[in-house]
Protein backbone atom coordinates (compact mmCIF):
# COMPACT_ATOMS: atom_id res chain seq x y z
CA UNK A 1 0.00 0.00 0.00
CA UNK A 2 1.02 3.48 -0.65
CA UNK A 3 2.26 5.51 2.37
CA UNK A 4 -0.19 7.87 4.02
CA UNK A 5 0.56 11.50 3.20
CA UNK A 6 1.57 13.65 6.14
CA UNK A 7 0.08 17.02 7.13
CA UNK A 8 2.02 20.06 6.14
CA UNK A 9 3.75 21.93 9.00
CA UNK A 10 1.85 24.91 10.36
CA UNK A 11 2.58 28.32 9.02
CA UNK A 12 4.71 30.49 11.29
CA UNK A 13 2.27 33.37 10.90
CA UNK A 14 -1.17 32.84 12.47
CA UNK A 15 -3.04 34.56 9.67
CA UNK A 16 -1.18 32.99 6.74
CA UNK A 17 -2.44 29.71 5.24
CA UNK A 18 -0.34 27.39 3.05
CA UNK A 19 -2.12 25.48 0.27
CA UNK A 20 -2.67 21.77 0.90
CA UNK A 21 -0.64 19.29 -1.16
CA UNK A 22 -2.10 18.14 -4.49
CA UNK A 23 -2.28 14.49 -3.45
CA UNK A 24 -4.17 15.40 -0.33
CA UNK A 25 -6.66 17.47 -2.30
CA UNK A 26 -7.18 14.57 -4.66
CA UNK A 27 -7.70 12.13 -1.75
CA UNK A 28 -10.32 14.39 -0.18
CA UNK A 29 -12.28 14.46 -3.40
CA UNK A 30 -12.19 10.67 -3.73
CA UNK A 31 -13.18 9.96 -0.10
CA UNK A 32 -15.35 12.83 1.03
CA UNK A 33 -16.21 13.01 4.71
CA UNK A 34 -19.58 13.77 6.22
CA UNK A 35 -21.20 16.71 4.58
CA UNK A 36 -21.55 20.03 6.35
CA UNK A 37 -25.32 19.72 6.67
CA UNK A 38 -25.05 16.28 8.24
CA UNK A 39 -22.35 17.42 10.66
CA UNK A 40 -24.49 20.35 11.72
CA UNK A 41 -27.36 17.99 12.38
CA UNK A 42 -25.22 15.69 14.53
CA UNK A 43 -23.25 18.38 16.43
CA UNK A 44 -25.29 21.58 16.34
CA UNK A 45 -23.35 24.67 17.32
CA UNK A 46 -24.85 27.08 19.85
CA UNK A 47 -26.57 30.06 18.32
CA UNK A 48 -24.66 33.28 18.38
CA UNK A 49 -26.07 35.97 20.67
CA UNK A 50 -27.52 38.98 18.97
CA UNK A 51 -25.20 41.90 18.82
CA UNK A 52 -25.65 44.21 21.79
CA UNK A 53 -25.10 47.88 21.73
CA UNK A 54 -23.71 49.46 24.92
CA UNK A 55 -24.54 53.09 25.27
CA UNK A 56 -22.58 55.14 27.80
CA UNK A 57 -23.70 58.55 28.86
CA UNK A 58 -20.87 60.95 28.39
CA UNK A 59 -20.44 63.44 31.19
CA UNK A 60 -19.01 66.73 30.36
CA UNK A 61 -16.05 67.30 32.58
CA UNK A 62 -15.58 70.78 33.97
CA UNK A 63 -12.82 72.75 32.45
CA UNK A 64 -10.29 73.68 35.13
CA UNK A 65 -9.72 77.39 35.54
CA UNK A 66 -6.72 78.73 33.78
CA UNK A 67 -5.43 80.93 36.55
CA UNK A 68 -5.72 81.27 40.33
CA UNK A 69 -8.04 84.28 40.18
CA UNK A 70 -10.76 82.35 38.34
CA UNK A 71 -10.35 79.47 40.79
CA UNK A 72 -10.75 81.72 43.82
CA UNK A 73 -13.84 83.42 42.37
CA UNK A 74 -15.47 80.04 41.80
CA UNK A 75 -14.70 78.93 45.38
CA UNK A 76 -16.13 82.11 46.81
CA UNK A 77 -19.30 81.59 44.83
CA UNK A 78 -19.73 78.10 46.26
CA UNK A 79 -19.25 79.26 49.87
CA UNK A 80 -21.41 82.35 49.51
CA UNK A 81 -24.49 81.01 51.42
CA UNK A 82 -22.40 80.08 54.49
CA UNK A 83 -20.32 83.23 54.32
CA UNK A 84 -23.45 85.34 54.80
CA UNK A 85 -23.93 83.97 58.34
CA UNK A 86 -22.34 86.14 60.98
CA UNK A 87 -20.19 84.84 63.81
CA UNK A 88 -22.93 85.42 66.40
CA UNK A 89 -25.58 83.77 64.26
CA UNK A 90 -23.45 80.67 63.76
CA UNK A 91 -22.85 80.49 67.50
CA UNK A 92 -26.59 80.78 68.08
CA UNK A 93 -27.29 77.89 65.71
CA UNK A 94 -24.56 75.63 67.07
CA UNK A 95 -25.63 76.27 70.67
CA UNK A 96 -28.81 74.28 69.96
CA UNK A 97 -26.92 71.21 68.78
CA UNK A 98 -26.30 68.35 71.26
CA UNK A 99 -22.73 67.75 72.32
CA UNK A 100 -22.20 64.57 70.29
CA UNK A 101 -23.46 66.22 67.11
CA UNK A 102 -21.40 69.30 67.87
CA UNK A 103 -18.23 67.20 67.81
CA UNK A 104 -19.19 66.05 64.30
CA UNK A 105 -19.77 69.66 63.22
CA UNK A 106 -16.09 70.39 63.81
CA UNK A 107 -15.32 68.28 60.73
CA UNK A 108 -17.54 70.30 58.37
CA UNK A 109 -15.07 73.05 57.57
CA UNK A 110 -12.17 74.92 59.17
CA UNK A 111 -14.41 77.89 59.98
CA UNK A 112 -16.76 75.75 62.09
CA UNK A 113 -13.84 74.01 63.75
CA UNK A 114 -12.24 77.31 64.74
CA UNK A 115 -15.56 78.70 65.96
CA UNK A 116 -16.25 75.72 68.21
CA UNK A 117 -12.67 75.62 69.50
CA UNK A 118 -12.60 79.32 70.34
CA UNK A 119 -12.65 79.62 74.18
CA UNK A 120 -15.05 82.57 74.22
CA UNK A 121 -17.48 81.01 71.77
CA UNK A 122 -17.19 77.54 73.25
CA UNK A 123 -18.63 78.66 76.60
CA UNK A 124 -21.76 79.81 74.76
CA UNK A 125 -22.00 76.98 72.24
CA UNK A 126 -21.23 73.79 74.13
CA UNK A 127 -24.15 72.48 76.19
CA UNK A 128 -22.12 71.42 79.17
CA UNK A 129 -22.35 71.63 82.94
CA UNK A 130 -23.11 75.16 84.12
CA UNK A 131 -23.71 74.62 87.84
CA UNK A 132 -25.62 72.75 90.54
CA UNK A 133 -28.96 73.29 92.22
CA UNK A 134 -28.93 72.11 95.82
CA UNK A 135 -31.46 71.87 98.64
CA UNK A 136 -31.61 74.44 101.42
CA UNK A 137 -33.82 74.61 104.53
CA UNK A 138 -37.40 75.63 103.81
CA UNK A 139 -37.20 78.71 106.06
CA UNK A 140 -34.35 80.07 103.88
CA UNK A 141 -36.29 79.81 100.63
CA UNK A 142 -37.99 82.71 98.89
CA UNK A 143 -41.72 83.18 99.14
CA UNK A 144 -43.51 81.01 96.58
CA UNK A 145 -40.18 79.56 95.62
CA UNK A 146 -38.36 76.27 95.72
CA UNK A 147 -36.10 75.48 98.65
CA UNK A 148 -33.02 75.40 96.42
CA UNK A 149 -29.98 77.55 95.72
CA UNK A 150 -27.80 77.63 92.64
CA UNK A 151 -24.02 77.16 92.56
CA UNK A 152 -22.80 79.03 89.48
CA UNK A 153 -19.69 77.43 87.93
CA UNK A 154 -19.71 79.29 84.60
CA UNK A 155 -16.44 81.10 85.40
CA UNK A 156 -14.40 77.94 84.86
CA UNK A 157 -13.13 76.91 81.40
CA UNK A 158 -14.87 73.51 81.45
CA UNK A 159 -18.32 75.03 82.14
CA UNK A 160 -20.89 76.59 79.84
CA UNK A 161 -22.45 80.01 80.35
CA UNK A 162 -26.26 80.15 80.54
CA UNK A 163 -27.86 83.12 78.84
CA UNK A 164 -29.85 84.07 81.91
CA UNK A 165 -29.62 83.20 85.56
CA UNK A 166 -31.35 79.82 85.78
CA UNK A 167 -34.56 79.65 87.77
CA UNK A 168 -36.94 76.75 88.04
CA UNK A 169 -40.35 77.87 86.74
CA UNK A 170 -43.47 77.56 88.87
CA UNK A 171 -47.13 77.39 87.83
CA UNK A 172 -49.06 80.65 88.36
CA UNK A 173 -51.71 79.09 90.64
CA UNK A 174 -49.35 77.47 93.12
CA UNK A 175 -49.69 79.65 96.20
CA UNK A 176 -50.80 76.79 98.47
CA UNK A 177 -48.44 74.16 97.07
CA UNK A 178 -45.15 72.74 98.25
CA UNK A 179 -42.42 72.05 95.69
CA UNK A 180 -39.55 69.63 96.08
CA UNK A 181 -36.93 68.99 93.41
CA UNK A 182 -36.54 65.23 93.01
CA UNK A 183 -34.24 64.73 90.02
CA UNK A 184 -32.57 66.34 87.01
CA UNK A 185 -31.48 64.81 83.73
CA UNK A 186 -29.82 66.47 80.70
CA UNK A 187 -31.30 69.91 81.39
CA UNK A 188 -34.78 68.86 82.56
CA UNK A 189 -35.89 68.92 86.19
CA UNK A 190 -38.47 66.80 87.99
CA UNK A 191 -40.37 68.54 90.79
CA UNK A 192 -42.89 67.00 93.14
CA UNK A 193 -45.91 69.17 93.99
CA UNK A 194 -47.74 68.72 97.27
CA UNK A 195 -50.91 70.43 98.44
CA UNK A 196 -51.85 71.56 101.92
CA UNK A 197 -55.47 70.50 101.62
CA UNK A 198 -57.13 68.25 104.23
CA UNK A 199 -56.62 65.38 101.78
CA UNK A 200 -53.02 65.82 100.69
CA UNK A 201 -52.36 65.05 97.06
CA UNK A 202 -49.13 65.11 95.14
CA UNK A 203 -48.27 65.48 91.50
CA UNK A 204 -45.25 66.06 89.31
CA UNK A 205 -43.95 68.79 87.08
CA UNK A 206 -41.16 68.58 84.48
CA UNK A 207 -39.52 71.92 83.66
CA UNK A 208 -36.70 73.44 81.65
CA UNK A 209 -34.95 76.34 83.45
CA UNK A 210 -33.29 77.47 80.22
CA UNK A 211 -36.53 78.15 78.35
CA UNK A 212 -38.86 78.61 81.34
CA UNK A 213 -41.24 75.96 80.03
CA UNK A 214 -42.91 73.34 82.17
CA UNK A 215 -45.57 70.66 82.02
CA UNK A 216 -47.84 69.37 84.79
CA UNK A 217 -48.19 65.61 84.67
CA UNK A 218 -51.48 63.83 85.33
CA UNK A 219 -51.91 62.02 88.61
CA UNK A 220 -50.24 58.62 88.69
CA UNK A 221 -52.95 56.99 90.78
CA UNK A 222 -50.75 56.49 93.83
CA UNK A 223 -51.93 58.51 96.84
CA UNK A 224 -49.23 57.54 99.37
CA UNK A 225 -46.03 59.30 100.34
CA UNK A 226 -43.59 56.38 100.40
CA UNK A 227 -42.19 56.46 96.88
CA UNK A 228 -39.07 57.32 94.94
CA UNK A 229 -39.25 59.54 91.83
CA UNK A 230 -36.71 59.71 89.01
CA UNK A 231 -36.48 61.37 85.60
CA UNK A 232 -35.27 59.74 82.39
CA UNK A 233 -34.24 61.90 79.41
CA UNK A 234 -31.51 61.76 76.77
CA UNK A 235 -30.92 65.01 74.87
CA UNK A 236 -28.84 63.20 72.24
CA UNK A 237 -31.76 61.05 71.04
CA UNK A 238 -33.85 62.42 68.20
CA UNK A 239 -37.17 61.34 69.75
CA UNK A 240 -36.86 63.94 72.55
CA UNK A 241 -39.07 61.80 74.79
CA UNK A 242 -38.80 61.83 78.57
CA UNK A 243 -40.02 59.38 81.21
CA UNK A 244 -40.84 59.65 84.90
CA UNK A 245 -40.34 56.61 87.13
CA UNK A 246 -42.34 56.40 90.36
CA UNK A 247 -41.26 53.51 92.59
CA UNK A 248 -43.85 52.59 95.21
CA UNK A 249 -42.19 51.45 98.44
CA UNK A 250 -43.49 49.26 101.23
CA UNK A 251 -42.71 46.51 103.74
CA UNK A 252 -43.78 42.95 102.92
CA UNK A 253 -43.89 42.13 106.65
CA UNK A 254 -45.22 44.60 109.19
CA UNK A 255 -42.81 43.45 111.93
CA UNK A 256 -39.60 44.52 110.18
CA UNK A 257 -38.46 47.44 112.34
CA UNK A 258 -35.31 49.18 111.15
CA UNK A 259 -35.40 47.46 107.75
CA UNK A 260 -35.57 49.78 104.71
CA UNK A 261 -38.67 49.46 102.52
CA UNK A 262 -38.55 47.56 99.24
CA UNK A 263 -40.04 48.31 95.85
CA UNK A 264 -43.56 46.91 95.59
CA UNK A 265 -44.73 48.67 92.42
CA UNK A 266 -43.64 50.92 89.57
CA UNK A 267 -45.48 53.61 87.59
CA UNK A 268 -43.86 54.91 84.39
CA UNK A 269 -44.98 58.08 82.60
CA UNK A 270 -44.16 58.66 78.93
CA UNK A 271 -44.29 62.11 77.36
CA UNK A 272 -45.10 60.49 74.02
CA UNK A 273 -48.33 58.89 75.24
CA UNK A 274 -49.08 61.35 78.06
CA UNK A 275 -50.17 58.53 80.37
CA UNK A 276 -48.91 56.42 83.26
CA UNK A 277 -48.43 52.66 83.09
CA UNK A 278 -48.53 50.66 86.34
CA UNK A 279 -46.62 47.40 86.75
CA UNK A 280 -45.11 45.10 89.33
CA UNK A 281 -41.33 44.80 89.77
CA UNK A 282 -39.78 41.84 87.98
CA UNK A 283 -36.35 41.71 89.60
CA UNK A 284 -35.20 38.35 90.89
CA UNK A 285 -34.53 39.83 94.33
CA UNK A 286 -36.25 42.33 96.60
CA UNK A 287 -34.86 45.78 95.82
CA UNK A 288 -34.45 48.53 98.41
CA UNK A 289 -33.43 51.85 96.87
CA UNK A 290 -30.76 54.12 98.33
CA UNK A 291 -32.39 57.42 99.18
CA UNK A 292 -29.41 59.74 98.72
CA UNK A 293 -27.88 59.12 95.26
CA UNK A 294 -29.69 60.18 92.13
CA UNK A 295 -30.54 57.83 89.29
CA UNK A 296 -28.75 57.71 85.95
CA UNK A 297 -30.61 57.35 82.65
CA UNK A 298 -28.36 55.74 80.03
CA UNK A 299 -28.90 53.38 77.09
CA UNK A 300 -32.66 53.79 77.51
CA UNK A 301 -32.52 52.39 81.06
CA UNK A 302 -32.69 53.85 84.55
CA UNK A 303 -29.85 52.82 86.88
CA UNK A 304 -30.27 53.01 90.66
CA UNK A 305 -28.05 52.16 93.60
CA UNK A 306 -29.67 49.68 95.98
CA UNK A 307 -28.86 48.55 99.50
CA UNK A 308 -26.29 45.77 99.82
CA UNK A 309 -26.91 44.26 96.40
CA UNK A 310 -25.45 46.90 94.08
CA UNK A 311 -27.16 48.33 91.01
CA UNK A 312 -30.74 47.89 89.77
CA UNK A 313 -31.63 48.52 86.11
CA UNK A 314 -35.03 48.89 84.43
CA UNK A 315 -35.77 50.19 80.93
CA UNK A 316 -38.31 52.87 80.03
CA UNK A 317 -40.82 50.29 78.74
CA UNK A 318 -40.69 48.11 81.83
CA UNK A 319 -39.47 45.12 79.80
CA UNK A 320 -35.88 44.70 81.03
CA UNK A 321 -35.17 44.16 84.72
CA UNK A 322 -31.63 43.52 85.91
CA UNK A 323 -29.51 43.70 89.07
CA UNK A 324 -25.72 43.57 89.13
CA UNK A 325 -23.23 43.81 92.02
CA UNK A 326 -20.90 46.76 92.44
CA UNK A 327 -17.22 46.63 93.49
CA UNK A 328 -17.44 48.24 96.90
CA UNK A 329 -16.85 47.42 100.55
CA UNK A 330 -19.14 50.08 102.00
CA UNK A 331 -22.91 50.26 101.67
CA UNK A 332 -23.48 52.43 98.55
CA UNK A 333 -26.26 54.30 100.35
CA UNK A 334 -23.57 55.86 102.54
CA UNK A 335 -20.76 56.80 100.16
CA UNK A 336 -21.50 55.37 96.71
CA UNK A 337 -22.25 57.46 93.63
CA UNK A 338 -23.23 56.76 90.02
CA UNK A 339 -23.09 59.25 87.15
CA UNK A 340 -22.79 59.48 83.37
CA UNK A 341 -19.86 61.04 81.54
CA UNK A 342 -19.08 60.78 77.81
CA UNK A 343 -21.89 58.23 77.44
CA UNK A 344 -20.42 55.87 80.06
CA UNK A 345 -21.77 54.92 83.47
CA UNK A 346 -19.39 55.69 86.34
CA UNK A 347 -19.43 54.19 89.81
CA UNK A 348 -17.41 55.94 92.54
CA UNK A 349 -16.93 54.64 96.05
CA UNK A 350 -14.32 54.00 98.73
CA UNK A 351 -12.32 50.78 98.91
CA UNK A 352 -11.61 51.19 102.61
CA UNK A 353 -12.98 48.65 105.03
CA UNK A 354 -15.95 49.59 107.14
CA UNK A 355 -13.85 49.32 110.32
CA UNK A 356 -11.51 52.02 109.01
CA UNK A 357 -14.16 54.72 109.04
CA UNK A 358 -13.43 57.37 111.64
CA UNK A 359 -9.74 56.44 111.88
CA UNK A 360 -6.79 58.69 111.07
CA UNK A 361 -5.90 56.82 107.89
CA UNK A 362 -6.37 58.31 104.45
CA UNK A 363 -9.41 57.24 102.51
CA UNK A 364 -9.07 56.09 98.92
CA UNK A 365 -11.57 56.77 96.17
CA UNK A 366 -11.97 54.32 93.30
CA UNK A 367 -13.55 55.25 89.97
CA UNK A 368 -15.06 52.45 87.88
CA UNK A 369 -16.81 52.40 84.51
CA UNK A 370 -19.46 49.87 83.51
CA UNK A 371 -18.74 47.74 80.45
CA UNK A 372 -21.11 48.36 77.54
CA UNK A 373 -21.49 44.63 76.96
CA UNK A 374 -23.67 44.38 80.05
CA UNK A 375 -26.69 45.54 78.04
CA UNK A 376 -26.37 42.66 75.57
CA UNK A 377 -26.64 39.93 78.20
CA UNK A 378 -29.96 38.26 78.90
CA UNK A 379 -29.37 37.30 82.54
CA UNK A 380 -31.49 39.25 85.02
CA UNK A 381 -28.96 38.84 87.85
CA UNK A 382 -25.24 38.90 87.12
CA UNK A 383 -22.74 37.74 89.73
CA UNK A 384 -19.45 37.27 87.92
CA UNK A 385 -17.11 38.80 90.47
CA UNK A 386 -17.72 42.36 89.18
CA UNK A 387 -15.82 41.56 85.98
CA UNK A 388 -18.07 43.98 84.08
CA UNK A 389 -16.63 46.91 86.06
CA UNK A 390 -13.36 48.46 84.83
CA UNK A 391 -11.17 50.33 87.32
CA UNK A 392 -10.07 53.69 85.89
CA UNK A 393 -8.61 55.60 88.83
CA UNK A 394 -7.65 55.02 92.43
CA UNK A 395 -7.30 58.32 94.29
CA UNK A 396 -5.81 59.12 97.68
CA UNK A 397 -4.79 62.76 97.25
CA UNK A 398 -8.15 64.44 96.71
CA UNK A 399 -7.55 66.70 99.73
CA UNK A 400 -3.76 67.06 100.08
CA UNK A 401 -2.31 66.60 103.57
CA UNK A 402 -5.71 66.01 105.13
CA UNK A 403 -7.42 62.89 106.38
CA UNK A 404 -10.88 62.28 105.04
CA UNK A 405 -13.51 59.59 104.92
CA UNK A 406 -15.74 59.34 101.89
CA UNK A 407 -19.35 59.76 102.93
CA UNK A 408 -18.42 61.43 106.20
CA UNK A 409 -15.96 64.26 105.45
CA UNK A 410 -16.26 64.16 101.69
CA UNK A 411 -19.11 63.18 99.37
CA UNK A 412 -19.19 62.81 95.58
CA UNK A 413 -22.05 64.88 94.14
CA UNK A 414 -21.50 64.75 90.37
CA UNK A 415 -19.34 64.08 87.33
CA UNK A 416 -18.69 66.36 84.38
CA UNK A 417 -20.74 65.20 81.37
CA UNK A 418 -17.80 65.53 78.94
CA UNK A 419 -14.56 66.10 80.89
CA UNK A 420 -12.66 63.88 83.34
CA UNK A 421 -13.76 65.86 86.39
CA UNK A 422 -15.63 64.71 89.48
CA UNK A 423 -17.32 67.07 91.94
CA UNK A 424 -17.35 66.61 95.70
CA UNK A 425 -18.73 68.40 98.75
CA UNK A 426 -16.06 69.05 101.38
CA UNK A 427 -17.88 69.13 104.72
CA UNK A 428 -14.82 70.27 106.67
CA UNK A 429 -14.08 73.35 104.56
CA UNK A 430 -17.67 74.11 103.41
CA UNK A 431 -16.68 73.99 99.73
CA UNK A 432 -17.53 72.28 96.50
CA UNK A 433 -14.44 70.74 94.93
CA UNK A 434 -13.68 69.91 91.29
CA UNK A 435 -11.10 67.16 91.01
CA UNK A 436 -9.32 66.80 87.65
CA UNK A 437 -8.66 63.10 87.08
CA UNK A 438 -6.08 63.77 84.36
CA UNK A 439 -3.90 66.17 86.36
CA UNK A 440 -4.78 64.90 89.87
CA UNK A 441 -5.64 68.38 91.10
CA UNK A 442 -8.45 69.68 93.32
CA UNK A 443 -9.96 73.15 92.89
CA UNK A 444 -12.48 74.84 95.18
CA UNK A 445 -15.27 76.05 92.88
CA UNK A 446 -18.00 77.23 95.27
CA UNK A 447 -18.49 78.06 98.94
CA UNK A 448 -21.56 76.68 100.72
CA UNK A 449 -22.77 77.42 104.21
CA UNK A 450 -22.39 74.66 106.74
CA UNK A 451 -26.13 74.24 107.28
CA UNK A 452 -26.67 73.59 103.58
CA UNK A 453 -24.07 70.85 103.31
CA UNK A 454 -26.21 68.56 105.45
CA UNK A 455 -28.72 68.39 102.59
CA UNK A 456 -27.04 65.92 100.28
CA UNK A 457 -29.11 66.41 97.14
CA UNK A 458 -27.23 68.20 94.35
CA UNK A 459 -28.77 68.46 90.90
CA UNK A 460 -26.49 69.21 87.91
CA UNK A 461 -27.71 71.85 85.50
CA UNK A 462 -26.91 71.57 81.78
CA UNK A 463 -28.58 74.29 79.62
CA UNK A 464 -30.99 72.69 77.17
CA UNK A 465 -31.65 74.67 73.98
CA UNK A 466 -33.28 72.01 71.85
CA UNK A 467 -36.59 71.76 70.02
CA UNK A 468 -38.22 70.00 72.97
CA UNK A 469 -41.45 71.76 73.84
CA UNK A 470 -43.13 71.45 77.22
CA UNK A 471 -46.75 72.49 77.26
CA UNK A 472 -49.29 71.94 79.99
CA UNK A 473 -52.41 70.27 78.54
CA UNK A 474 -55.59 72.31 78.97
Amino acid sequence: PMPRPTRAPPSPHPHSESPAPKALRRRRRRHPSISGAAAAAIHPSPPLPPPSIHLRRCRRLPIPPKNRSQRSRRTVGMEEPMSRLTHDLMAEILSRVPYKSLCVCKCVCPAWRDLIADPESRKKIVQSLAGFFYHIPADSAESRGLAVNYADLSAFPWASVPRTYPRLPLPPDSADCFFTVKDSCDGLFLTRIGTGTPEPQSGYMVSNPTTGEYILLPHSGYAGNCCGSYLGFDSGVSTQEFHVFQFVMGWPDQDQDGVPPVVTGLNIYSSETGAWVAMEPKWDIQVSLCGGPLGVFSEGCLHLLIHLDGLAIVDAKGLKWRTIPVPNFIDPSFSGFIGKSAGQLFYINSDDSEEGYGSASFSTISVYVLSEGIYNQDASYLDDGCAHWILLHKLSDVIPKENFCLGWDLKVIGVHPHANIIFMADFNNNELLAYDLDHRESTAVHHIERTYLAHEQYFPYVPLLSSLRLATPS
